[in-house]
């Protein structure tokens, strides 16, 4: 999957492997409205949507339902914003902002300007300034508010300031004027533009409104600054309307947009087939069926996968041949085929499917034109086209198609290479192999998957392993570092916990888990498995996996530090402290007639130019 783009765009969290995200068909050019006599006025049009859960609040800092993203994108609009790339898919746009530049000193760190637009208004009729930008990314980071994605402020210089002290003000972001937002980060981040300056997160707030207490409690005190403004909000239904102030109001197509909430798979495609919708996520099995059958269809992107954790710090798994041993010995295409559910896709490594690659990617070297040896150039020659577009790659097809996907697997010369492993470990056929335990959360499909694999490393390496299922609870309890004994803390000291360089991990041998995003970057989900990092419950310890992540921390440019990326993920993978297994994917359907719709990974839909496709 890729997306055309001038900016590097994404987007980024799915529920656990029980509560698989359904959201994928296609989605089809912006249709043009039927031409309406002078005389007669048109008819306004209202657009039902069902794609999220039950929201309490449209506090962009606040909502954390699902489905609650695609909603805040239609009532408010960030410095950047998404708009159809034509394919289906969003692209990265100027949004309250019309221009930005920025600097980078020789520390690598970049300092963002941006300019706002002088038409930039809100719902009632004020102008929208630096300075709601910037109390809107101050109120994420301060610690008081303890807001869910106040992580996401961690690459803005000042940020461990502000933690610490609790003011706000010591934040890398300023309005010199009205119309001039200045952000400094600690480093240059690739997901920048894209997580925080297009995110639906750090939208804009008014402080004179947040003072008052119900902002984004109810429609009428939510004052907005998207094409939309709230209408109606309750547990059931929200209901937009087309703002009348918004800049660019000839881009919104349905003039009311209903988003119903959701009851179930079923309960919500019966309300498209009886047209009480326009666009339903999470389809049932016989529809799933059907288009998986069709071969026509690829699960829309989730940004979450599962696999496997081993604990290096304890045998038998201190062994990287028996860890080698026990990823050849799993054949992810055949546990997907086996889980039955079309949306999920074998996974091709631990970066699952919707997470971006920012960088250009380079024309193949097949593709060139040939040129003779110190030809000269035609002067008669027609110019040469223009430079396409950069091509935004996802990361995990990205790296199927030109890092890793070079050679389809062969799953029973692996299974033969994983036998010698284990023989040269000792246990050749499995003898002597202790009993191994495998923990899981005991919930969805997590139970299947647990025992699919059980019976391929009995089938393939002769060794037992027992499978329990346990409650969320237990298995942080087991798996999740612990804080040092309070008698090696040093005096005065925080509470430390065990790194993969200290002699402890969690009290685990294998353990099922969910890798999911927090944000739309390689880097976020590669640095859980760095020496020292607090959140390595591994123990993994590699001295080149550790560089690479450290030169992509550095890297100013995007493409090298996509390059860094990939081979880091490569050799962990390779070194097997975890095995990825499944990448959890998603299904959407739009109703008969309807055009117009694009998206984004994480079921994020845009409904600006949706409408009845017009007649031929």
């Amino acid at each position: 999957m890729r997306r055309k783009s001038t900016k590097p765009p994404a987007r980024l969290l799915a529920a656990l492997l029980a509560c698989l995200l359904l959201a994928a068909c296609g989605a089809q050019p912006s249709p043009q409205p039927d031409p309406v006599p002078d005389s007669v006025p048109a008819e306004p049009s209202a657009l039902t949507v069902v794609i999220t859960d039950a929201q309490d609040t449209l506090d962009p800092a606040k909502v954390t339902a699902a489905g609650g993203e695609s909603l805040l994108y239609h009532l408010f609009e960030n410095l950047m914003r998404w708009t159809d790339g034509g394919d289906g898919w969003a692209v990265l746009s100027p949004g309250q902002a019309e221009s930005y530049s920025v600097d980078t000193d020789f520390a690598g760190n970049a300092t963002y300007t941006f300019t706002l637009r002088e038409d930039a208004r809100w719902s009632d009729g004020r102008p929208v300034t630096a300075a709601h930008f910037a109390a809107a990314w101050q109120r994420l980071a301060d610690p008081a508010q303890n807001l869910p994605r106040r992580e996401l402020m961690r690459i803005v210089s000042g940020y461990d300031q502000v933690q610490q002290t609790g003011d706000v003000s010591l934040l890398g972001v300023s309005a010199p004027d009205e119309r001039t937002f200045v952000v400094s980060l600690q480093g240059s981040h690739a997901h920048f533009l894209a997580e925080l300056c297009a995110g639906a997160w750090t939208m804009p707030v008014r402080d004179d409104l947040l003072s008052g207490g119900s902002w984004g409690d109810s429609a009428d005190a939510t004052v907005t600054n998207g094409a939309y403004t709230a209408a109606h909000l309750s547990r059931n239904l929200v209901t937009l309307k087309r703002s009348e102030t918004y800049y660019d109001s000839a881009a919104a197509v349905p003039d009311e947009i209903r988003f119903v909430t959701r009851e179930g798979a079923q309960a919500d495609y019966d309300k498209l087939l009886a047209g009480e919708a326009a666009l339903v996520t999470g389809l049932p099995q016989e529809p799933l069926r059907a288009l998986a059958d069709s071969g026509l269809w690829t699960p829309e992107p989730v940004t979450c996968a599962y696999g496997v954790l081993l604990n290096t710090q304890r045998p038998p798994f201190d062994d990287d041949n028996i860890r080698t041993a026990f990823r050849l010995a799993i054949d992810p295409q055949s546990v997907a085929e086996q889980l039955g559910d079309p949306t999920l896709r074998s996974a091709g490594g631990l970066i699952p499917y919707g997470v971006a690659d920012y960088g250009t990617p380079s024309r193949p070297a097949e593709d060139a034109p040939e040129k003779e040896a110190g030809a000269l150039p035609d002067p008669n020659a027609a110019p040469p086209p223009a430079e396409p577009d950069p091509v935004y790659w996802d990361f995990r097809a990205h790296s199927l198609e030109v890092v890793t996907g070079h050679t389809q697997r062969d799953y029973d010369a692996d299974c033969l290479r994983a036998q010698a492993l284990m023989a040269q470990a000792g246990y050749a056929n499995g003898g002597g192999f202790p009993v191994v335990e495998y923990i899981y959360v005991d919930t969805g499909l997590a139970g299947e998957l647990a025992r699919v694999l059980q019976a391929m490393w009995q089938e393939r390496l002769g060794v037992t392993v027992t499978v329990r299922g346990v409650s969320q609870e237990e298995y942080d309890a087991l798996v999740l570092l612990q804080p040092l004994p309070e008698d090696v803390q040093a005096e005065g000291s925080a509470p430390q916990q065990v790194g993969a360089l200290g002699a402890a991990t969690g009290d685990f041998t294998l353990a099922g888990q969910t890798f999911s995003a927090p944000y739309s970057d390689a880097g976020a989900l590669l640095e859980r498995f760095c020496s020292a990092s607090g959140d390595n419950v591994t123990g993994y310890a590699s001295d080149a996996f550790d560089i690479l992540l450290s030169s992509a921390r550095a890297a100013v440019s995007p493409e090298p530090r996509d390059a860094y990326l990939h081979d880091a993920e490569t050799i962990l993978l390779e070194d097997a402290p975890v095995i990825p297994v499944c990448s959890l994917g998603g299904s959407f359907q739009l109703a008969q007639g309807y055009t117009g719709l694009y998206r984004a990974p994480d079921g994020v839909y845009f409904l600006f130019n949706v409408g009845m496709e017009t007649p031929q």
